[in-house]
């Protein structure tokens, strides 16, 4: 069987082909968007020992790996060592056996994020997914590991240890997603087709890009699928689109994600839907790696943290530094929580709070920083961003810091606190323009962060004179994924 997975940055869904369409599958309860979220509690770990059906089938995953290595090195061109049977079956049997029982047997000694995170990813803990796991590391912060959208560190500059940390926790959601989807279907889902950013977050460019697609499909791999092809998300909604014209049309497509912001130029219509090969009416890309994190940060930075403390002034005069705000909010870059919740910057909070003259809102801060709730107030961003999709205003509430502690915010703080992200949103759309060499017929717009008005009303006004279809913000990639996914394995 198959499927198309959307594994982003803000929530998980998968979809499979019936009766000539694709259907989203329940995730979590009925609802068919599982937020890219895992927990597990540090009280229950225990190291296990691995057997030998266990450490075959880890060798089995190993091969499949090197395969995968080889098929990317052969298609870079590079030079490499192709393994003859024999000495890939000394490899399997002899580095790989005393990798994996070293890794199991020095899981404390690796400096992961947190050892015991990593200590805890390879026990017998029981794991939370999805919403399930955001309100388990609600109610306690500090009982447990929580991760927020990985794939938002999958093209950044990180260590080889945080590499296979991040694969790990990658295995385990897909992993889980499959097992759901397979239950809903009664069905082996061996091949699927997942979704891609035009560009990782991060600053590697190409580098980056690579080193993300590799990560998630070797976890794709151990997670059991068997067979994997890749399609970029703007394309993909242009697929799910596409089912709905009756005639030919260039379309620019825009897709906002949680983590970063698609433009494509396609020609879409009854001429090219039955084509396995879209190549040709793909006339330009562009992507940068903004998304609704970024926006979830800018908000926090500029309209939260001002009541932690952000602009107060020390005894001589000077304000604290911005920089240490700035950490306490930016949630998708690892190295940036590590020095955050780091001993060195809780000493660094202490001598501040004892020169700052506005201390009622540094010793939120300090709460902030010292119970690790820096999560929980991202979430708390997030969910402001979601409900002034719908109200001009409101009162956001923040019990978990203070008791009674509200903040107002309103669609117009958003706006001025977002301001170059959505210079940059138009940006895009004119770069591939440019690419295309041709004006759209039609925009579509899709993405869960275009869900906005704020960011709908923004590019109305650069782009009035021609329609703007708004798709379904979260289901549209996941329904072309899966379009494409009946396309090339039936």
């Amino acid at each position: 069987m198959y499927a198309g997975l959307d594994f982003g940055t803000s929530n998980c869904l998968i979809g499979v082909w019936k009766n000539n369409e694709p259907l989203l599958l329940p995730l979590e309860g009925q609802s068919t968007r599982l937020p890219s979220a895992l927990y597990t509690s540090h009280q229950s770990v225990t190291i296990k020992k691995i057997n030998q059906v266990e450490l075959q089938t880890r060798i089995a995953a190993a091969k499949k790996r090197h395969n995968v290595e080889l098929k990317t090195a052969k298609a870079e061109d590079r030079s490499i060592k192709v393994f003859s049977d024999a000495k890939l079956e000394n490899y399997e049997r002899g580095i790989m056996r005393r990798e994996i029982e070293q890794r199991l047997k020095d899981q404390n000694n690796k400096p992961f994020l947190n050892s015991s995170v990593n200590e805890a990813l390879y026990s017998d803990s029981e794991f939370a997914f999805g919403e399930a796991a955001i309100l388990s590391h609600i109610e306690d912060s500090q009982s447990g590991y929580f991760v927020k959208s990985p794939k938002s560190f999958l093209g950044a500059d990180i260590s080889n240890n945080h590499i296979e940390l991040f694969s790990e926790i990658i295995t385990r959601m897909m992993a889980h997603i499959k097992n759901n989807a397979e239950n809903s279907t009664q069905s082996e889902i061996e091949n699927i087709v997942l979704g891609r950013p035009v560009n990782f977050h991060g600053t590697r460019g190409e580098v980056g890009n690579r080193q993300a697609l590799n990560i998630i499909e070797r976890s794709a791999i151990a997670a059991g699928f068997k067979n994997i092809e890749f399609q970029m998300e703007p394309m993909a909604a242009a697929l799910d689109f596409e089912r709905s014209l009756s005639e030919d049309l260039t379309v620019l497509v825009f897709d906002a994600g949680g983590g970063t912001t698609d433009c494509s130029m396609v020609k879409l219509g009854p001429s090219y839907i039955q084509s396995s090969d879209r190549t040709d009416s793909i006339l330009g890309h562009s992507g940068d790696r903004i998304g609704g994190t970024d926006l979830d940060i800018k908000l926090a930075l500029k309209n939260i943290m001002p009541h932690f403390g952000k602009d107060s002034l020390l005894e001589n005069g000077l304000p604290i530094p911005g920089t240490l705000f700035r950490n306490a909010v930016t949630i998708n870059d690892v190295n940036v929580q590590s020095e955050f919740l780091s001993p060195r910057t809780q000493r660094e909070i202490i001598s501040y709070l004892a020169q700052v003259k506005d201390k009622h809102k540094f010793q939120r801060f300090q709460k902030l920083q010292k119970e690790r709730l820096i999560l929980q107030l991202n979430r708390s961003a997030e969910l402001a961003k979601i409900n002034l999709s719908e109200q001009d205003s409101i009162k956001l509430p923040l019990d978990y810091i203070e008791k009674d502690f509200v903040i107002p915010v309103s669609r117009n703080d958003l706006r001025e606190s977002i301001e170059r992200e959505l210079k940059a949103f138009v940006s895009l759309m004119k770069e591939v323009e440019v690419q295309a060499g041709t004006k759209p017929d039609l925009i579509y717009v899709t993405g869960g962060t275009a869900k906005s008005p704020v960011i709908e009303d923004w590019i109305r006004s650069h782009y009035g004179d021609i329609d703007i279809v708004i798709g379904d913000a979260f289901g549209s990639v996941v329904s072309g994924l899966t379009t494409w996914a009946h396309r090339i394995y039936r």
